[in-house]
Protein backbone atom coordinates (compact mmCIF):
# COMPACT_ATOMS: atom_id res chain seq x y z
CA UNK A 1 0.00 0.00 0.00
CA UNK A 2 2.79 2.38 0.93
CA UNK A 3 4.72 1.45 -2.24
CA UNK A 4 1.66 2.20 -4.38
CA UNK A 5 1.25 5.60 -2.78
CA UNK A 6 4.91 6.46 -3.41
CA UNK A 7 4.49 5.39 -7.04
CA UNK A 8 1.42 7.56 -7.56
CA UNK A 9 3.21 10.49 -6.00
CA UNK A 10 6.12 10.13 -8.45
CA UNK A 11 3.71 9.98 -11.41
CA UNK A 12 1.91 13.11 -10.23
CA UNK A 13 5.20 14.98 -9.80
CA UNK A 14 6.28 13.89 -13.28
CA UNK A 15 3.03 15.08 -14.82
CA UNK A 16 3.33 18.42 -13.08
CA UNK A 17 6.88 18.84 -14.36
CA UNK A 18 5.81 17.96 -17.93
CA UNK A 19 2.87 20.37 -17.67
CA UNK A 20 5.13 23.11 -16.40
CA UNK A 21 7.53 22.55 -19.28
CA UNK A 22 4.65 22.75 -21.76
CA UNK A 23 3.38 25.96 -20.21
CA UNK A 24 6.89 27.37 -20.35
CA UNK A 25 7.24 26.41 -24.02
CA UNK A 26 3.83 27.90 -24.85
CA UNK A 27 4.67 31.04 -22.96
CA UNK A 28 7.95 31.40 -24.78
CA UNK A 29 6.10 30.80 -28.12
CA UNK A 30 3.32 33.23 -27.27
CA UNK A 31 5.47 36.00 -25.86
CA UNK A 32 8.82 35.65 -27.61
CA UNK A 33 8.34 33.80 -30.95
CA UNK A 34 7.47 36.22 -33.80
CA UNK A 35 4.32 35.36 -35.81
CA UNK A 36 1.25 36.87 -37.54
CA UNK A 37 -1.25 38.18 -35.08
CA UNK A 38 -4.83 38.73 -36.34
CA UNK A 39 -7.31 40.40 -34.10
CA UNK A 40 -11.09 40.98 -34.58
CA UNK A 41 -11.31 38.79 -37.68
CA UNK A 42 -14.66 37.23 -38.59
CA UNK A 43 -14.75 34.17 -40.78
CA UNK A 44 -18.31 35.03 -41.87
CA UNK A 45 -19.80 38.51 -42.33
CA UNK A 46 -23.00 39.97 -43.78
CA UNK A 47 -23.47 43.02 -45.99
CA UNK A 48 -26.79 44.49 -47.07
CA UNK A 49 -27.92 44.48 -50.68
CA UNK A 50 -26.48 47.39 -52.70
CA UNK A 51 -24.43 48.66 -49.75
CA UNK A 52 -20.69 49.16 -50.04
CA UNK A 53 -18.60 46.22 -48.81
CA UNK A 54 -15.63 47.12 -46.62
CA UNK A 55 -12.89 44.53 -46.54
CA UNK A 56 -11.35 43.13 -43.29
CA UNK A 57 -10.92 45.86 -40.74
CA UNK A 58 -9.28 43.83 -37.95
CA UNK A 59 -5.77 44.67 -36.72
CA UNK A 60 -3.02 42.55 -38.27
CA UNK A 61 0.70 42.64 -37.41
CA UNK A 62 3.82 40.46 -37.33
CA UNK A 63 6.09 40.10 -34.27
CA UNK A 64 6.20 39.08 -30.60
CA UNK A 65 3.87 39.94 -27.77
CA UNK A 66 6.12 42.83 -26.86
CA UNK A 67 6.72 44.17 -30.35
CA UNK A 68 4.44 43.70 -33.39
CA UNK A 69 4.85 45.44 -36.73
CA UNK A 70 1.89 46.26 -39.00
CA UNK A 71 1.87 44.12 -42.16
CA UNK A 72 0.60 44.53 -45.70
CA UNK A 73 -2.77 42.99 -46.46
CA UNK A 74 -3.89 41.89 -49.92
CA UNK A 75 -7.48 40.98 -50.73
CA UNK A 76 -8.35 38.32 -53.26
CA UNK A 77 -11.91 37.89 -54.49
CA UNK A 78 -14.73 40.33 -55.25
CA UNK A 79 -18.08 40.94 -53.64
CA UNK A 80 -20.98 42.11 -55.86
CA UNK A 81 -23.52 43.63 -53.50
CA UNK A 82 -25.99 44.10 -56.38
CA UNK A 83 -26.57 40.34 -56.31
CA UNK A 84 -27.60 38.30 -53.30
CA UNK A 85 -25.45 35.32 -52.44
CA UNK A 86 -22.26 34.02 -50.82
CA UNK A 87 -18.83 35.30 -51.82
CA UNK A 88 -15.37 34.08 -50.77
CA UNK A 89 -12.67 36.56 -49.91
CA UNK A 90 -9.07 35.58 -49.17
CA UNK A 91 -6.82 37.87 -47.13
CA UNK A 92 -3.08 37.45 -47.69
CA UNK A 93 -0.82 38.92 -45.00
CA UNK A 94 2.76 39.60 -46.03
CA UNK A 95 5.79 40.56 -43.98
CA UNK A 96 9.25 40.37 -45.53
CA UNK A 97 9.34 36.84 -47.00
CA UNK A 98 6.63 35.43 -44.81
CA UNK A 99 2.96 35.09 -45.84
CA UNK A 100 -0.19 34.08 -44.11
CA UNK A 101 -3.78 33.86 -45.35
CA UNK A 102 -7.30 33.60 -43.98
CA UNK A 103 -10.63 32.85 -45.66
CA UNK A 104 -13.78 34.86 -45.15
CA UNK A 105 -17.35 34.16 -46.34
CA UNK A 106 -19.29 37.29 -47.26
CA UNK A 107 -23.08 36.99 -47.40
CA UNK A 108 -24.93 39.65 -49.41
CA UNK A 109 -28.38 39.70 -47.85
CA UNK A 110 -31.65 41.59 -48.22
CA UNK A 111 -33.24 42.56 -44.94
CA UNK A 112 -35.42 45.38 -46.31
CA UNK A 113 -39.18 44.88 -46.30
CA UNK A 114 -41.32 45.50 -49.39
CA UNK A 115 -43.48 48.62 -49.48
CA UNK A 116 -47.26 48.30 -49.91
CA UNK A 117 -49.11 51.34 -51.28
CA UNK A 118 -52.86 51.90 -51.52
CA UNK A 119 -54.52 54.46 -53.81
CA UNK A 120 -58.02 55.11 -52.56
CA UNK A 121 -59.85 56.75 -49.71
CA UNK A 122 -60.72 54.93 -46.51
CA UNK A 123 -62.86 53.06 -45.80
CA UNK A 124 -61.94 50.80 -48.69
CA UNK A 125 -64.87 48.95 -50.23
CA UNK A 126 -65.10 45.19 -50.43
CA UNK A 127 -67.62 42.59 -51.56
CA UNK A 128 -69.42 39.99 -49.45
CA UNK A 129 -66.90 37.39 -50.67
CA UNK A 130 -64.04 39.52 -49.36
CA UNK A 131 -62.89 40.81 -52.74
CA UNK A 132 -61.88 44.45 -52.57
CA UNK A 133 -62.59 46.96 -55.33
CA UNK A 134 -62.49 50.67 -56.04
CA UNK A 135 -58.88 51.11 -55.01
CA UNK A 136 -55.47 50.26 -56.34
CA UNK A 137 -52.86 48.32 -54.40
CA UNK A 138 -49.20 48.12 -55.41
CA UNK A 139 -46.13 46.58 -53.80
CA UNK A 140 -42.50 47.27 -54.60
CA UNK A 141 -39.33 45.73 -53.25
CA UNK A 142 -35.80 47.02 -53.23
CA UNK A 143 -34.57 43.73 -54.74
CA UNK A 144 -37.53 41.99 -56.40
CA UNK A 145 -39.05 45.14 -57.89
CA UNK A 146 -42.79 44.96 -58.57
CA UNK A 147 -44.52 42.51 -56.21
CA UNK A 148 -48.08 43.71 -56.79
CA UNK A 149 -49.23 40.31 -58.01
CA UNK A 150 -47.86 38.75 -54.79
CA UNK A 151 -50.04 40.83 -52.46
CA UNK A 152 -52.54 38.79 -50.47
CA UNK A 153 -55.54 40.48 -48.89
CA UNK A 154 -58.20 39.34 -46.47
CA UNK A 155 -61.05 40.96 -44.60
CA UNK A 156 -61.39 40.64 -40.84
CA UNK A 157 -63.55 42.72 -38.50
CA UNK A 158 -64.18 45.43 -41.14
CA UNK A 159 -60.44 45.70 -41.73
CA UNK A 160 -58.65 44.81 -44.96
CA UNK A 161 -55.26 43.25 -44.30
CA UNK A 162 -52.66 43.34 -47.04
CA UNK A 163 -49.57 41.16 -46.87
CA UNK A 164 -46.63 40.54 -49.17
CA UNK A 165 -43.38 38.57 -48.80
CA UNK A 166 -40.30 39.10 -50.92
CA UNK A 167 -37.91 36.41 -52.15
CA UNK A 168 -35.72 36.88 -49.06
CA UNK A 169 -38.59 36.23 -46.69
CA UNK A 170 -39.08 39.85 -45.64
CA UNK A 171 -42.76 40.38 -44.92
CA UNK A 172 -44.77 43.60 -44.97
CA UNK A 173 -48.26 44.02 -43.58
CA UNK A 174 -50.67 46.93 -44.11
CA UNK A 175 -54.11 47.37 -42.58
CA UNK A 176 -56.87 49.67 -43.81
CA UNK A 177 -60.42 50.35 -42.69
CA UNK A 178 -62.98 48.66 -44.92
CA UNK A 179 -66.71 48.68 -45.58
CA UNK A 180 -68.96 46.04 -47.14
CA UNK A 181 -70.46 47.69 -50.19
CA UNK A 182 -71.15 46.87 -53.83
CA UNK A 183 -72.70 49.54 -56.03
CA UNK A 184 -70.51 48.89 -59.05
CA UNK A 185 -72.20 47.68 -62.21
CA UNK A 186 -70.87 44.72 -64.16
CA UNK A 187 -69.02 45.44 -67.40
CA UNK A 188 -70.45 44.06 -70.62
CA UNK A 189 -68.11 43.74 -73.61
CA UNK A 190 -69.59 43.17 -77.03
CA UNK A 191 -68.03 40.54 -79.23
CA UNK A 192 -67.59 42.21 -82.59
CA UNK A 193 -68.62 45.74 -83.59
CA UNK A 194 -71.22 47.88 -81.85
CA UNK A 195 -72.58 48.83 -85.26
CA UNK A 196 -73.20 46.07 -87.79
CA UNK A 197 -74.31 46.58 -91.40
CA UNK A 198 -76.23 43.83 -93.19
CA UNK A 199 -77.61 44.02 -96.74
CA UNK A 200 -81.30 43.44 -97.28
CA UNK A 201 -82.06 39.68 -97.19
CA UNK A 202 -78.54 39.04 -95.97
CA UNK A 203 -77.51 37.02 -92.93
CA UNK A 204 -76.96 38.54 -89.51
CA UNK A 205 -74.59 36.57 -87.29
CA UNK A 206 -75.06 37.14 -83.58
CA UNK A 207 -71.66 37.26 -81.86
CA UNK A 208 -73.02 37.79 -78.33
CA UNK A 209 -71.10 39.43 -75.51
CA UNK A 210 -69.21 38.77 -72.28
CA UNK A 211 -69.73 40.19 -68.80
CA UNK A 212 -67.50 40.59 -65.77
CA UNK A 213 -68.34 41.85 -62.31
CA UNK A 214 -66.04 43.26 -59.67
CA UNK A 215 -67.55 40.93 -57.06
CA UNK A 216 -69.12 38.02 -58.92
CA UNK A 217 -66.47 37.58 -61.59
CA UNK A 218 -67.56 36.12 -64.94
CA UNK A 219 -71.29 36.70 -65.54
CA UNK A 220 -71.38 35.92 -69.25
CA UNK A 221 -73.90 33.08 -68.84
CA UNK A 222 -76.31 35.51 -67.12
CA UNK A 223 -76.55 37.94 -70.04
CA UNK A 224 -80.01 38.41 -71.50
CA UNK A 225 -80.62 39.71 -75.03
CA UNK A 226 -83.55 41.93 -75.94
CA UNK A 227 -84.46 42.73 -79.53
CA UNK A 228 -84.42 40.93 -82.88
CA UNK A 229 -83.12 41.57 -86.38
CA UNK A 230 -85.30 41.12 -89.47
CA UNK A 231 -83.01 41.16 -92.49
CA UNK A 232 -86.03 41.10 -94.83
CA UNK A 233 -86.84 44.69 -93.87
CA UNK A 234 -84.45 47.63 -94.08
CA UNK A 235 -83.99 49.59 -90.88
CA UNK A 236 -82.05 50.20 -87.69
CA UNK A 237 -82.43 47.29 -85.25
CA UNK A 238 -81.37 47.78 -81.66
CA UNK A 239 -80.15 44.81 -79.64
CA UNK A 240 -79.83 45.34 -75.90
CA UNK A 241 -77.60 43.13 -73.76
CA UNK A 242 -78.34 43.16 -70.00
CA UNK A 243 -76.91 41.49 -66.91
CA UNK A 244 -77.50 41.67 -63.13
CA UNK A 245 -74.92 40.99 -60.43
CA UNK A 246 -75.70 39.42 -57.04
CA UNK A 247 -76.42 42.86 -55.58
CA UNK A 248 -78.89 43.76 -58.36
CA UNK A 249 -76.55 46.18 -60.07
CA UNK A 250 -77.64 46.17 -63.72
CA UNK A 251 -75.53 46.88 -66.77
CA UNK A 252 -76.61 47.16 -70.38
CA UNK A 253 -75.06 47.88 -73.78
CA UNK A 254 -76.61 48.34 -77.19
CA UNK A 255 -75.61 47.03 -80.60
CA UNK A 256 -77.13 48.64 -83.71
CA UNK A 257 -77.74 46.39 -86.68
CA UNK A 258 -78.40 48.39 -89.84
CA UNK A 259 -80.16 46.46 -92.59
CA UNK A 260 -79.66 48.49 -95.77
CA UNK A 261 -81.25 48.14 -99.17
CA UNK A 262 -78.27 47.16 -101.28
CA UNK A 263 -74.78 45.83 -100.76
CA UNK A 264 -73.65 47.66 -103.88
CA UNK A 265 -72.78 51.30 -104.03
CA UNK A 266 -75.20 53.22 -106.17
CA UNK A 267 -73.89 55.18 -109.14
CA UNK A 268 -72.86 58.80 -108.91
CA UNK A 269 -76.39 59.62 -110.02
CA UNK A 270 -77.67 58.10 -106.79
CA UNK A 271 -77.88 59.66 -103.34
CA UNK A 272 -74.33 60.74 -102.45
CA UNK A 273 -72.96 62.37 -99.32
CA UNK A 274 -69.66 64.21 -99.49
CA UNK A 275 -68.20 64.72 -96.02
CA UNK A 276 -65.86 67.72 -96.11
CA UNK A 277 -63.73 69.11 -93.31
CA UNK A 278 -62.24 72.60 -93.18
CA UNK A 279 -59.37 74.23 -91.28
CA UNK A 280 -57.38 71.11 -90.40
CA UNK A 281 -55.49 68.95 -89.95
CA UNK A 282 -55.51 69.18 -86.17
CA UNK A 283 -55.53 67.33 -82.88
CA UNK A 284 -58.68 65.33 -83.72
CA UNK A 285 -58.01 64.47 -87.35
CA UNK A 286 -56.37 61.13 -86.51
CA UNK A 287 -59.48 60.10 -84.57
CA UNK A 288 -61.58 61.09 -87.58
CA UNK A 289 -59.40 59.05 -89.94
CA UNK A 290 -59.87 56.02 -87.68
CA UNK A 291 -63.66 56.31 -87.97
CA UNK A 292 -63.54 56.78 -91.74
CA UNK A 293 -61.28 53.75 -92.06
CA UNK A 294 -63.62 51.65 -89.91
CA UNK A 295 -66.49 52.19 -92.39
CA UNK A 296 -64.33 52.42 -95.51
CA UNK A 297 -65.63 55.94 -96.13
CA UNK A 298 -63.65 58.54 -98.07
CA UNK A 299 -63.87 62.24 -97.27
CA UNK A 300 -62.43 65.58 -98.37
CA UNK A 301 -60.08 67.75 -96.30
CA UNK A 302 -59.70 71.44 -97.13
CA UNK A 303 -56.43 72.12 -95.34
CA UNK A 304 -54.64 75.23 -94.07
CA UNK A 305 -51.28 76.09 -92.56
CA UNK A 306 -52.46 78.06 -89.54
CA UNK A 307 -50.72 77.89 -86.19
CA UNK A 308 -53.27 75.36 -84.96
CA UNK A 309 -52.42 72.97 -87.83
CA UNK A 310 -48.65 73.04 -87.49
CA UNK A 311 -47.05 69.78 -86.43
CA UNK A 312 -49.66 67.62 -88.19
CA UNK A 313 -47.84 66.97 -91.45
CA UNK A 314 -47.86 63.22 -90.73
CA UNK A 315 -51.65 63.31 -90.31
CA UNK A 316 -52.02 65.11 -93.64
CA UNK A 317 -49.83 62.45 -95.29
CA UNK A 318 -51.92 59.69 -93.71
CA UNK A 319 -55.15 61.21 -95.03
CA UNK A 320 -53.71 61.34 -98.53
CA UNK A 321 -52.26 57.82 -98.35
CA UNK A 322 -55.60 56.39 -97.21
CA UNK A 323 -57.34 57.71 -100.32
CA UNK A 324 -59.01 60.87 -99.06
CA UNK A 325 -59.15 63.99 -101.20
CA UNK A 326 -56.90 66.83 -100.10
CA UNK A 327 -58.23 70.27 -101.01
CA UNK A 328 -56.89 73.78 -100.46
CA UNK A 329 -58.34 76.28 -97.98
CA UNK A 330 -55.57 78.90 -98.24
CA UNK A 331 -52.46 78.87 -96.08
CA UNK A 332 -53.25 81.56 -93.52
CA UNK A 333 -57.07 81.62 -93.57
CA UNK A 334 -56.65 85.35 -92.89
CA UNK A 335 -59.68 87.10 -94.42
CA UNK A 336 -58.10 90.54 -94.23
CA UNK A 337 -55.11 89.44 -96.30
CA UNK A 338 -56.40 86.81 -98.71
CA UNK A 339 -59.35 88.97 -99.81
CA UNK A 340 -57.35 92.19 -100.13
CA UNK A 341 -56.47 91.44 -103.76
CA UNK A 342 -56.37 88.71 -106.39
CA UNK A 343 -52.59 88.50 -106.08
CA UNK A 344 -52.76 88.19 -102.29
CA UNK A 345 -55.25 85.33 -102.56
CA UNK A 346 -53.18 83.35 -105.04
CA UNK A 347 -49.98 83.94 -103.07
CA UNK A 348 -51.68 82.40 -100.05
CA UNK A 349 -53.32 79.63 -102.06
CA UNK A 350 -50.07 78.61 -103.75
CA UNK A 351 -48.31 78.52 -100.38
CA UNK A 352 -50.62 75.79 -99.07
CA UNK A 353 -50.55 74.01 -102.44
CA UNK A 354 -46.74 73.89 -102.29
CA UNK A 355 -46.84 72.51 -98.76
CA UNK A 356 -49.29 69.75 -99.67
CA UNK A 357 -47.15 68.82 -102.67
CA UNK A 358 -44.03 68.68 -100.49
CA UNK A 359 -45.76 66.33 -98.03
CA UNK A 360 -47.78 64.15 -100.40
CA UNK A 361 -46.11 64.60 -103.78
CA UNK A 362 -49.45 65.80 -105.18
CA UNK A 363 -50.53 69.37 -105.94
CA UNK A 364 -54.32 69.68 -105.39
CA UNK A 365 -56.48 71.72 -107.73
CA UNK A 366 -59.63 71.54 -105.60
CA UNK A 367 -60.28 74.41 -103.20
CA UNK A 368 -62.78 76.01 -100.90
CA UNK A 369 -62.86 79.71 -100.20
CA UNK A 370 -62.70 80.58 -96.49
CA UNK A 371 -66.27 81.53 -95.65
CA UNK A 372 -67.45 80.08 -98.97
CA UNK A 373 -67.89 81.84 -102.29
CA UNK A 374 -70.96 83.63 -100.91
CA UNK A 375 -69.11 85.25 -97.98
CA UNK A 376 -69.56 88.96 -97.44
CA UNK A 377 -66.67 89.39 -95.01
CA UNK A 378 -64.48 89.98 -98.05
CA UNK A 379 -66.29 93.29 -98.65
CA UNK A 380 -64.43 94.87 -95.76
CA UNK A 381 -61.05 93.83 -97.16
CA UNK A 382 -61.26 94.35 -100.91
CA UNK A 383 -61.90 98.09 -101.01
CA UNK A 384 -65.07 97.70 -103.02
CA UNK A 385 -63.50 95.70 -105.88
CA UNK A 386 -65.96 92.80 -105.69
CA UNK A 387 -63.13 90.43 -104.95
CA UNK A 388 -65.21 87.23 -104.84
CA UNK A 389 -66.57 87.82 -108.33
CA UNK A 390 -63.00 88.18 -109.53
CA UNK A 391 -61.68 85.17 -107.62
CA UNK A 392 -64.39 82.69 -108.63
CA UNK A 393 -63.56 83.43 -112.27
CA UNK A 394 -59.78 83.58 -111.75
CA UNK A 395 -59.46 80.22 -110.00
CA UNK A 396 -61.39 78.46 -112.75
CA UNK A 397 -59.34 80.20 -115.41
CA UNK A 398 -56.20 78.75 -113.77
CA UNK A 399 -57.66 75.24 -113.78
CA UNK A 400 -58.84 75.10 -110.16
CA UNK A 401 -62.25 73.90 -109.08
CA UNK A 402 -64.00 75.30 -106.03
CA UNK A 403 -66.71 73.68 -103.91
CA UNK A 404 -69.11 75.18 -101.41
CA UNK A 405 -71.66 73.14 -99.42
CA UNK A 406 -75.38 72.55 -99.20
CA UNK A 407 -75.46 70.98 -95.72
CA UNK A 408 -74.15 73.02 -92.82
CA UNK A 409 -73.43 71.00 -89.66
CA UNK A 410 -73.28 74.35 -87.82
CA UNK A 411 -70.31 73.09 -85.81
CA UNK A 412 -68.93 76.63 -86.13
CA UNK A 413 -72.18 78.53 -85.76
CA UNK A 414 -74.39 77.20 -82.99
CA UNK A 415 -73.94 73.47 -82.48
CA UNK A 416 -72.11 72.75 -79.22
CA UNK A 417 -72.01 68.96 -79.06
CA UNK A 418 -71.87 65.85 -81.23
CA UNK A 419 -75.60 65.15 -80.99
CA UNK A 420 -76.48 68.61 -82.34
CA UNK A 421 -73.97 68.32 -85.19
CA UNK A 422 -75.27 64.88 -86.19
CA UNK A 423 -78.88 66.05 -85.97
CA UNK A 424 -78.18 69.12 -88.13
CA UNK A 425 -76.66 66.95 -90.84
CA UNK A 426 -79.17 64.09 -90.74
CA UNK A 427 -82.17 66.43 -90.76
CA UNK A 428 -80.79 68.12 -93.88
CA UNK A 429 -80.73 64.90 -95.89
CA UNK A 430 -83.50 63.94 -98.25
CA UNK A 431 -83.84 62.64 -101.77
CA UNK A 432 -81.36 64.91 -103.52
CA UNK A 433 -78.57 63.30 -105.47
CA UNK A 434 -75.76 65.32 -103.93
CA UNK A 435 -75.11 66.50 -100.37
CA UNK A 436 -71.88 68.29 -99.55
CA UNK A 437 -71.54 68.53 -95.78
CA UNK A 438 -69.53 71.27 -94.09
CA UNK A 439 -67.69 70.27 -90.91
CA UNK A 440 -64.45 71.20 -89.14
CA UNK A 441 -62.01 68.52 -87.97
CA UNK A 442 -60.43 70.97 -85.51
CA UNK A 443 -63.57 70.61 -83.36
CA UNK A 444 -63.70 67.40 -81.35
CA UNK A 445 -67.48 67.29 -80.96
CA UNK A 446 -67.86 67.57 -84.74
CA UNK A 447 -65.48 64.63 -85.23
CA UNK A 448 -67.43 62.67 -82.59
CA UNK A 449 -70.61 63.12 -84.66
CA UNK A 450 -69.19 61.54 -87.82
CA UNK A 451 -69.82 57.88 -86.90
CA UNK A 452 -73.51 58.56 -86.27
CA UNK A 453 -73.78 60.41 -89.60
CA UNK A 454 -72.12 57.53 -91.43
CA UNK A 455 -74.29 54.92 -89.73
CA UNK A 456 -77.44 56.81 -90.63
CA UNK A 457 -76.33 57.37 -94.20
CA UNK A 458 -75.40 53.75 -94.85
CA UNK A 459 -78.58 52.42 -93.27
CA UNK A 460 -80.69 54.71 -95.47
CA UNK A 461 -79.10 53.93 -98.79
CA UNK A 462 -76.68 56.85 -99.16
CA UNK A 463 -73.21 56.48 -100.61
CA UNK A 464 -70.27 58.40 -99.19
CA UNK A 465 -67.85 59.92 -101.71
CA UNK A 466 -64.80 62.15 -101.76
CA UNK A 467 -64.89 65.24 -103.98
CA UNK A 468 -63.12 65.00 -107.33
CA UNK A 469 -62.56 67.48 -110.11
CA UNK A 470 -65.59 66.06 -111.93
CA UNK A 471 -67.89 65.85 -108.90
CA UNK A 472 -71.28 67.59 -109.19
CA UNK A 473 -71.04 71.33 -108.70
CA UNK A 474 -72.19 72.70 -105.38
CA UNK A 475 -71.61 76.45 -105.46
CA UNK A 476 -73.18 79.37 -103.67
CA UNK A 477 -74.42 82.61 -105.16
CA UNK A 478 -71.56 85.11 -105.15
CA UNK A 479 -72.48 88.19 -103.09
CA UNK A 480 -69.39 90.32 -103.59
Amino acid sequence: MEKKFQLDKKILITLMIVLGILILILGIYFFFVPRFRVQSFSSKVEVSYNEEFNYQSGKVCYGTFFHCEEVEIKEEGTVDTSKLGSYQVTYVFEHQSKTFSKEQEVLVVDNEKPVISIEGEEPLTYCANGIGYGYKVTATDNYDGDLTDKVVSKVENEKIHFEVVDSSGNKSVLEKNGILKDEEKPVITLNGESSVFVPLNGVYEEKNASAYDNCDGDLTVNITLEGTVDTTKAGDYMLTYKVLDSNNNEASVVRHVYVYQSSDYPSLEGKNIYLTFDDGPGAYTSKLLDVLKKYNVKATFFVTDQNLTKGYDDVLKRAYDEGHTIGLHTSSHNYGYIYSSVDAYFNDLCAIQDKVKRITGFAPMILRFPGGSSNTISKSADGGTHIMSQLTKAVQAKGFRYFDWNVDSKDASGAKNAAQVASNVINSLGNKNTYVVLQHDIKEYSVDAVETIIQFGLSHGYTFQALKMDSPRVEHTVNN
